[in-house]
């Protein structure tokens, strides 16, 4: 592939990837609120994802870009090449939200735990009322 079609895939490599990480981003942080009163703390965990998921996309369109693929006509190794890039967003895609589920699903069991363990110790140590019994 001539180095004028790598850098066109480059480009649109590039624009997909911040794309998807953008809308990642910007949904991300809404997801994360539901569970982290402090919108500050949902931020920095989305923040964290979505740059593991842009470096990670952009190491792979970086390989991407060096291998050989779809034959001699530079053209249809273009295509061949973005074709593989979508479905390699795909994945990382899916595993980034399947990390934001995650996550959320933690606190969630963090939060339901304490408010179970003070709800317990709360029962457990009240004194007797007066007048009762």
């Amino acid at each position: 592939m001539g180095t004028g079609y790598t850098l066109a895939f480059l480009v649109i490599g590039t624009v997909l990837v911040f794309v998807d990480g953008w809308l990642l981003r910007r949904s991300g942080t809404t997801y994360l609120a539901a569970v982290y009163p402090d919108g500050k703390v949902a931020d920095s965990a989305n923040q964290l994802i979505t740059v593991l998921f842009h470096l990670a996309t952009l190491g792979v369109l970086a390989l991407l870009s060096t291998v050989r693929m779809g034959g001699g006509d530079p053209f249809h190794a273009l295509i061949t090449r973005v074709g593989v890039l979508l479905l390699v967003l795909a994945v990382a895609h899916g595993i980034t939200i399947w990390l934001l589920a995650r996550l959320r699903t933690k606190q969630r069991e963090k939060a339901l735990q304490e408010e179970i363990s003070a709800r317990a110790s709360g029962h457990f140590d009240a004194e007797p009322r007066a007048g009762a019994g």
